[in-house]
C-alpha cells in the first residue's frame, strides 16, 4: 500500500488537512489589510497597545486601560508579535493561527469521539470564510477554536482522575475566556450538556450526579469569578431581539460571503448533500453530542441580536453549530466509492469556494492600496474626523468603514472611532478628545456635509475646527455636498479624505 493512502485508498487525514490548511491561508497570505469590517481597527488597537508607551504623540490622544476582560485573545499576542515582525504580519499571523485552532479543534474533538483520525473533520475548512469572521470577530473565532480544542481534551481525559481533568480544564476555561466571554459559554454549554447526556444514559445514582457535576463546573468558577468582581460595567447597555424569522437567515450565514446566489446554491447544494447522507444512514451523529448539540441550538433560538455592549450575539453560534456538527458525525457508509465521490465533491466546492474569495480579496488589496497610500500625505500626529451614514457598517466585498482607523498606526493620528468599550478593549481615548468623539459621531457629520439635512450646530462647528481633516466613506458612490472649508487630498468613488480649512 501507497504510505500515503489508507486502506480505503483514501489519502492519509494529516496530508489531507495539511494541504487544506495552506489553500485555506491563501487570501490571508496574498492580502496586506484583510477585507474584514473591523479588521483595520484591530491592528490600530494592537498597534497602540505596542509603541503607546514610547510615541509621546500617540499618548496626547489615546491610554491603555488593562483589566480582566473576556475580549483579550488578539491583545494578548498580536502586539508581542508585531515587536519582532511587522505588524500586518503579526497581524495575519494570528488569522491563520485561529484557523488551525478552528480546523484542529474540529479534527480533535472527531478524534476522541470516533476514536480514530479520518478525512471527515476535514469538512471543517469549507466553513472558515463565513460571515462571522468577515465582520472581523476574531477573539470570538479564536476563542472557540479554543473551546472546541478544551472539550476534546476534556473527552480524552474522562477516564482520568478528577484532579487531572480539573487542572486541564481550569487552564482551558482561563485561556477561553479572557479570549472571549461568548466562547466561554460555548465550552460550558458543550461541558454540561455531555456529562449530562453521559449521566442520564447510565442511569447514575444522585451522589455520581453530584461528583462529576462538581468536578465539570469546578474549573468554570475562578473565571465566573472574575468577571463578577473585575469586569464591572459588563451588563451595561441596551439588549436587543430580532425577527424571529431572522433565525432562519442566520443559519445560512456560515456560508454567506459576497455573492448571495452563489452562496445560496452552495449552501442548499452541501445541506442537500449532507441531508441525503443522513438519510440513507450513510452519516451518522455520535449519540453522546445529541445534548450538547441541542443545547447549542437552545441557545442560538434565545439569544437577543444585540447583548449588552456585544453585537450580533445569535449570529455567532450558527457558525459553532456547525463545526461541532461535523466533528459529531462520522460516515459510516458501506462503501468506500461513495465516500470518495462524497469528499471530491466536498473538495471542489471548497475550491471553487475559495477562489471567489481569493479573487475578491486580491481586488479589496488594490483599493485599499490607494487609499494607505493618499494617508502617507497625512502629516504625523494629525487629527482626523470620519463620516460615513449608518448604513455604512456591513460587510461587502472591500469594506471602508473602520479603515481611517488604520491611520493610526500609519500616521500616529487621532481618529475618533475607534472602538475603545471599557468593557471591551483595554484602551481608551483621553480627555478632551473623548467628548471630542462623541460630539461628532460619524452618522451626525455625514448629515451636515455629505447629506446636507442637518446643519452642525454651534457647539459641533467648533468641536470640526479641533480637526485637521475628514475621512468620508460609503458603501456606494457619493459625493460631498458642504465641501466649503473642505480641501480634497484624495476622492474616489466610495472613499475621500479632505483637508478642513481653517
Amino acid at each position: 500500500m501507497h504510505q500515503g493512502l489508507s486502506a480505503t485508498g483514501l489519502p492519509r487525514p494529516a496530508l489531507v488537512f495539511s494541504a487544506l490548511f495552506v489553500l485555506a491561508a491563501i487570501p490571508v497570505s496574498l492580502s496586506t489589510i484583510l477585507p474584514l469590517v473591523d479588521y483595520p481597527d484591530h491592528l490600530a488597537r494592537m498597534y497602540l497597545l505596542a509603541h503607546l508607551p514610547d510615541s509621546p504623540t500617540l499618548q496626547t490622544y489615546y491610554a491603555t486601560d488593562w483589566h480582566p476582560l473576556p475580549n483579550l485573545a488578539m491583545d494578548a499576542i498580536v502586539p508581542m508579535l508585531s515587536r519582532v515582525i511587522p505588524l500586518v504580519s503579526a497581524g495575519k499571523l494570528f488569522v491563520l493561527a485561529t484557523f488551525l485552532l478552528l480546523a484542529g479543534g474540529v479534527a480533535a474533538l472527531h478524534r476522541v469521539l470516533a476514536g480514530r483520525w479520518t478525512l471527515w473533520p476535514c469538512l471543517a475548512f469549507s466553513l472558515l470564510y463565513n460571515r462571522v469572521f468577515l465582520w472581523g470577530f476574531l477573539n470570538y473565532l479564536f476563542g472557540v477554536g479554543l473551546a472546541l480544542c478544551a472539550f476534546a481534551a476534556w473527552i480524552a481525559l474522562r477516564e482520568r482522575s478528577a484532579a487531572t481533568r480539573m487542572i486541564v480544564s481550569a487552564v482551558f476555561c482561563l485561556a477561553t475566556y479572557f479570549s472571549h466571554l461568548m466562547a466561554y459559554g460555548v465550552l460550558g454549554l458543550l461541558i454540561f450538556g455531555y456529562e449530562v447526556g453521559l449521566l442520564w444514559r447510565h442511569r447514575a445514582a444522585v451522589t455520581q450526579w453530584a461528583r462529576e457535576l462538581l468536578v465539570a463546573g469546578l474549573p468554570f468558577v475562578p473565571p465566573a469569578a472574575i468577571l463578577m468582581i473585575g469586569s464591572a460595567g459588563a451588563a451595561s447597555g441596551a439588549t436587543h431581539f430580532g425577527s424571529p424569522w431572522r433565525k432562519l437567515d442566520l443559519l445560512f450565514s456560515i456560508f454567506d460571503n459576497y455573492s448571495r446566489p452563489f452562496d445560496v446554491a452552495c449552501f442548499v447544494l452541501a445541506l442537500g448533500a449532507f441531508a441525503v447522507g443522513a438519510w440513507r444512514r450513510w452519516i451518522r451523529l455520535d449519540p453522546r453530542m445529541a445534548l450538547p448539540l441541542s443545547l447549542l441550538g437552545l441557545a442560538f433560538l434565545a439569544l437577543p441580536s444585540q447583548l449588552f455592549t456585544g453585537s450580533g450575539a445569535d449570529h455567532r453560534l450558527p457558525l459553532v453549530l456547525a463545526l461541532v456538527g461535523v466533528a459529531a458525525t462520522s460516515w459510516v457508509g458501506p462503501e468506500p466509492r461513495i465516500e470518495r465521490r462524497f469528499l471530491a465533491g466536498a473538495l471542489a466546492l471548497f475550491l471553487l469556494r475559495l477562489g471567489v474569495v481569493t479573487a475578491s480579496w486580491h481586488a479589496s488589496d488594490r483599493e485599499y492600496a490607494a487609499v494607505l497610500a493618499a494617508f502617507e500625505t497625512v502629516p504625523m500626529g494629525s487629527r482626523i474626523a470620519v463620516a460615513f451614514p449608518p448604513g455604512a457598517l456591513h460587510v461587502d466585498a472591500t469594506p471602508l468603514a473602520h479603515l481611517p482607523t488604520w491611520a493610526i498606526a500609519q500616521r500616529e493620528a487621532f481618529v475618533p472611532i475607534l472602538m475603545a468599550f471599557p468593557t471591551q478593549q483595554p484602551v481608551s481615548l483621553k480627555q478632551p478628545y473623548r467628548d471630542l468623539a462623541a460630539l461628532l459621531p460619524p452618522e451626525r457629520l455625514w448629515r451636515a456635509l455629505v447629506a446636507g439635512r442637518a446643519p452642525l450646530d454651534p457647539a459641533q462647528r467648533e468641536g470640526l475646527e479641533s480637526f485637521d481633516f475628514v475621512a468620508f466613506t460609503d458603501a456606494k458612490p457619493f459625493t460631498v455636498a458642504g465641501a466649503n472649508g473642505l480641501e480634497p487630498v484624495y476622492t474616489d468613488a466610495r472613499f475621500g479624505i479632505y483637508r478642513l480649512k481653517h
